[in-house]
């Protein structure tokens, strides 16, 4: 039996009752879902019937009521209760026994309601002296008074704003607001008399205080009350596109929107470091009866819902956690109340609606309604189409400039967005797996220039290519670039023919930068890596070389070495005329080039460090610019890897005169402008730094390398601040291997195109520094350890500390650790508290870090 004709349709053009309560606002969500309708159609006295439901559809919403709110009810149970509010008591809704608390991040609230239409003055103020009389918050919103102001865009348009107090109202009492104004004004503005006051509201006691205090940022230690300052605000828009996602996210799982958000938040927390049960501060309306509906006044309460995100659970798995939390909140009378502090979220209400009154409509127009006293509050408002479908939601983040500041509040929002994108796309994703931020934004937990993978080509190949993109540019003073590549070519020759060739090591010990550059490339043609050496230093403690190329200095300075060929080099004979062109192929090697052999040897904390062709690859990636010669003496490892870079990429290589005076930064800026240099190759560390701080108060782009052999950074100081060079990046991790919070302290890592590949013949140190780096999409890309600890100022730049994080595993002397391998055989230690990377597969059990050293070391 159809059950349609029991009820006539309801054919109310304006808004019906708000949803008082989130469980009412999940059944009118409902309602809409199953009959079809936008979701503002559906009142929380709308009746399902009237709506045009019949026995078919009331079975439908029966089976959602079932999967969303747990709930078994029968077709008795909808007749007797057909609309959302009366059904939201049959699943559970009960009158909340405290509101509040009241504390807010500002003092003051704005509702405005938008008129338009002819305008009778006089009749709205009769109208709001009723209002007054009825709700006590609006008992001094009088037209004249202060904190009531009405804007005149046209005769026919009007703004009325009402500033109140701020724990006077809560973001439930705009279309309560709006409906009561319509009311009253329709009734003066065609001279009756007022209708007599509605029953009042009977509102549940105030809570002064709070139970629980919400998660706070990781790092972060939380502020007192007293000491929160003022608060800043920011807006970002999630397109229709992610807001399709995340709604058909909640319809898949029997959750809501909010629930989405909230299990975002919570595995956001979880990846920033926060431990044990996760609280989040949540308003949510406290409105269960109709008078209460129909209130203007602060009638929420700031729930503190709370959820474990431990063992680290699929993001299906932690949002089907945080709809049992969020269910139990919502259905219990005391459920604690939030503190200050902390994280907020909060979904508001729908205020679409026009009310018509005496030729008059009035509409809601966007409030400006205080957020919970917290550290971030994010405060979510949906947009639909016409027909009901999503449209996007506009996030508000209100953030505490004491204890959060803006660049981290951006960079906690950034996070969220990104990890809410990947889980909604892939709700079966563990949390550990979720990315934090995209990386072209601002993350807490590290700092990188945008997406870009690095070329998997060799230092030849990428010289080569650039040869026969310009062969005739000038690469150094007096030679071009195919100059470069003929002199290189016949000395990779003459390497060869001395056994130079992948594995071997040649070293180099050359002041005049054209020699340098020739023997650099020569020795990458061949593929065997690079050993640059300050002579007065004597020989390091590295592979022996198959050969030493040398100036007539180093020749005196450096003893021999058994069974390697020692080759002068005269640094007049590098700007004759090379005869005949003889490139170098793999036919010519003693064994065929690879992209992962090591292009370069330096000295590092543990021995000698490989590094590999990704530096030079990297400046590929960075706009083109020329780059200057400031080495002062013998070129280093870092010098070396910085002049392949600026060659393959096409630059060209300045160097300056010898009247140059290198000390002196407004000479060598000087002298960088006129060449139109803005690479650095080289340079002592404090004459550098001393250039760099001049360049940026000038308004002078610089990019300077730094870092350590095991790891380094190429960064671009610009006028607003440094920034890494596309292709290198760092980490700042907590404990668990987990990004810190924006502002935080944590362990430094580097990861990207800086990172080397190991110590030479040093199994056991290398797997105790170079790990497996968890936030990469490639599994088996490694990051170093440095051991310092460093953090993100508010500017966003890096801040390294001369000591290691506090929470440095690797400091822990009880801490254990696993020793894990991937399928390419690199083995390396991994907290044992820490998610296990991906592609990465223990080889031993958790063991005290000696032990692990031990087992590595075994033969």
């Amino acid at each position: 039996m159809s059950l349609t004709g029991l009820v006539a349709p309801d054919t109310r053009t304006r808004p019906g009752a708000v949803p008082g309560t989130p469980l009412q606002e999940i059944v009118c969500g409902l309602f809409a879902e199953v009959l079809g309708l936008p979701r503002r159609e559906v009142a929380a006295d709308g009746d399902f019937f009237g709506l045009g439901g019949d026995l078919l559809d009331g079975a439908r919403l029966l089976a959602r009521v079932r999967q969303v709110l747990g709930t078994e009810l029968d077709a008795v149970a909808l007749r007797q209760a057909p609309t959302p509010a009366a059904f939201a008591v049959l699943a559970g809704d009960v009158p909340a026994a405290r509101t509040g608390p009241g504390a807010a991040d500002s003092d003051s609230a704005l509702l405005a309601l938008r008129l338009r239409g002819p305008l009778d003055t006089g009749a709205l103020h009769l109208a709001l002296a009723d209002l007054g009389r009825r709700h006590p918050a609006l008992r001094h919103s009088r037209l004249g008074a202060a904190g009531t102001r009405l804007r005149a865009s046209a005769a026919d348009d009007h703004l009325l704003e009402l500033a109140l107090p701020a724990d006077a109202v809560d973001a439930w009492s705009l279309l309560p607001l709006a409906a009561g104004l319509a009311r009253c004004y329709a009734v003066h503005a065609a001279g009756a008399a007022p209708h007599p006051a509605e029953n009042a509201a009977e509102p549940a006691p105030r809570a002064l205080c709070g139970d629980l205090a919400p998660t706070p940022l990781p790092g972060r230690p939380p502020l007192p009350p007293a000491g929160r300052g003022s608060a800043g605000r920011m807006e970002r828009d999630w397109d229709a596109g992610l807001h399709q996602q995340v709604a058909r996210c909640a319809a898949e799982h029997g959750a809501s929107v909010f629930m989405v958000v909230h299990a975002a938040l919570a595995a956001l927390l979880t990846r920033l470091g926060a431990a044990g049960p996760l609280t989040v501060a949540a308003p949510a309306a406290a409105r269960h009866t109709p008078a209460l509906q129909q209130a203007v006044g602060a009638h929420a309460r700031t729930l503190a819902l709370t959820v474990d995100a431990g063992g680290d659970p699929s993001f299906a798995g932690l949002l089907h956690r945080v709809r049992a939390a969020d269910l139990a909140a919502y259905r219990t009378p005391d459920a604690p109340l939030a503190r200050p502090g902390g994280f907020a979220l909060t979904l508001l209400p729908d205020t679409c609606g026009v009310f018509e009154a005496a030729g008059l409509s009035i509409r809601p127009e966007p409030a400006q309604l205080p957020q919970p006293a917290a550290d971030v509050a994010w405060a979510l408002s949906e947009r639909h189409t016409p027909d009901g479908r999503p449209a996007g939601i506009t996030l508000s983040t209100t953030y505490c400039h004491d204890t959060t500041g803006e660049s981290a509040a951006a960079a906690l929002t950034g996070q969220l967005t990104a990890l809410l994108e990947a889980a909604v796309r892939a709700p079966g994703t563990a949390v550990s797996r979720l990315p934090l931020a995209g990386q072209h934004q601002p993350a807490g937990g590290g700092w990188q220039a945008g997406p870009a993978p690095l070329p998997a080509h060799t230092v030849p190949q990428l010289f080569a290519a650039q040869v026969a993109r310009a062969p005739h540019a000038p690469a150094l003073p007096h030679l071009t670039y195919t100059d470069l590549d003929t002199r290189s070519d016949l000395l990779a020759h003459a390497l060869i023919s001395h056994h130079a060739g992948p594995g071997t090591t040649v070293l180099t010990a050359l002041s005049c930068p054209t020699a340098f550059a020739v023997a650099a490339l020569a020795t990458a043609k061949t593929g065997a890596a690079c050993l640059p050496v300050d002579p007065a230093a004597g020989l390091p403690d590295a592979p022996r070389p198959v050969v030493l190329l040398l100036d007539d200095i180093a020749d005196l300075l450096l003893p021999a070495v058994p069974g390697a060929a020692r080759l002068v080099r005269d640094t007049a004979a590098e700007l004759r005329p090379a005869s005949g062109h003889w490139p170098v192929t793999d036919h010519d090697r003693i064994t065929p080039l690879l992209a992962r052999d090591a292009v370069v040897l330096a000295a590092g904390r543990e021995g000698t460090v490989a590094i590999g062709a990704a530096p030079v690859a990297a400046a590929t990636l960075a706009q083109p610019a020329d780059a200057a010669w400031l080495v002062r003496g013998y070129p280093d490892a870092d010098a070396a890897l910085d002049l392949l870079g600026a060659l393959v990429s096409g630059a060209r290589v300045h160097v300056p005169e010898a009247a140059l005076t290198h000390a002196v930064p407004h000479e060598v800026l000087r002298w960088l402008r006129e060449c139109g240099a803005r690479a650095v190759l080289g340079g002592a560390d404090d004459a550098l730094g001393a250039l760099v701080a001049l360049a940026q108060a000038e308004n002078t782009v610089l990019t300077v390398s730094g870092g350590w052999a095991e790891g380094r950074l190429l960064v671009e100081h610009t006028p607003h601040g440094p920034r890494p060079a596309p292709g290198y990046a760092i980490r700042i991790l907590d404990a668990h291997l987990q990004p810190v919070a924006p502002g935080a302290t944590g362990s430094l890592y580097i990861t990207g195109a800086g990172t080397a590949h190991g110590y030479l013949g040093h199994p056991a140190a290398t797997a105790a520094h170079f790990l497996p780096d968890p936030h990469h999409p490639r599994p088996h890309t490694l990051m170093w350890r440095t051991g310092h600890a460093a953090h993100l100022d508010a500017a966003g730049n890096l801040r390294i500390h001369h000591h290691p994080a506090a929470d440095d595993p690797f400091t822990d002397e009880t801490a254990t650790f696993h020793v894990l391998t991937h399928p390419h055989g690199h083995h390396t230690l991994w907290p044992a508290t820490a998610p296990l990377p991906a592609g990465w597969h223990p080889a031993h059990p958790p063991a005290p870090y000696p032990h692990c050293l031990h087992h590595l070391t075994r033969p």
